[in-house]
């Protein structure tokens, strides 16, 4: 179900920002196959999306010189999010680059979306793998960075950004199901046998789901999703809520 809506005051440097709406679940929960459902149902009405495969390849496609130039920080806000997401980094143990990387992958895709966000084109930018589910990814190596110190990281990206969640539930068993089962190989976990895999996703699913209960207390939209549900009715939902909750009332998402 969504949160409840209330009237928000908007401040100056987000009335015109397009809504950023991240899938977030765990690996296996459906979301990249739901994610080009929707994408292609919002064109197909003339709603103007930038879908997050779509901004990474256009970035891959620049030169080197180009994407590390537009990488360096350009506000305080992305100063203290870099910072952050290093500190959380720093706190798992044992340390490793894995983490470190993620964090630097945390911040870069902040500055694609505060990229699009600034050229005004687009109405949404779809995320399937976005910024909550990054921080996740940071503390899966080890011991799992402190709940406040997301919170703080989490305060500075919904504080100059219009964000929303869809929330894709689903169980670990069927998520390892799920995983072991796909043609692709696109986390850790497809890489792993399935033992191995149901309980490192056993130990890391309390972790995520404490992430998306820490977001929600930003009061930001948040549509919870059934994965068991067929994928033209998970699609059919979460367009219905774009459409009714987001596009025709954006003030809910600009806190």
């Amino acid at each position: 179900m969504a949160t409840s809506l209330t009237e928000i005051n908007l401040p100056q440097n987000k009335v015109n920002a397009p809504i950023v709406l991240e899938f977030i679940g765990l690996p296996g929960a459906g979301k990249t196959t739901v994610f080009q459902q929707v994408v292609a149902q919002l064109k197909q009405q003339g709603v103007s999306v930038a879908a997050g495969d779509q901004i990474l390849r256009d970035w891959k496609h620049q030169p080197l010189w180009q994407r590390l130039w537009k990488l360096i920080p350009q506000t305080q806000n992305q100063w203290r999010i870099l910072w952050q997401s290093l500190l959380l980094a720093t706190q798992v143990k044992p340390t490793n680059w894995l983490s470190f990387s993620k964090a630097i992958k945390t911040y870069a895709n902040l500055k694609r979306i505060d990229a699009i966000a600034q050229s005004q084109k687009e109405q949404l930018i779809l995320l399937d793998q976005g910024l909550l589910q990054e921080i996740w990814s940071i503390g899966i190596t080890g011991t799992t960075p402190d709940l406040e110190d997301i919170r703080q990281e989490l305060g500075l990206i919904f504080s100059q950004r219009s964000i929303a969640i869809v929330d894709f539930q689903i169980n670990v068993e069927t998520a390892i199901h799920r995983i072991k089962n796909r043609p692709t190989d696109q986390s850790r976990f497809d890489l792993m046998s399935q033992e191995a895999a149901l309980q490192l996703l056993s130990q890391y699913a309390p972790y995520l789901q404490d992430i998306i209960n820490c977001a929600q207390t930003f009061h930001i939209p948040v549509l919870e999703i059934d994965s068991s549900l067929a994928v033209d009715e998970k699609t059919q939902n979460i367009v219905s809520w774009i459409n009714n909750s987001l596009i025709k009332h954006p003030e809910v998402v600009r806190l």
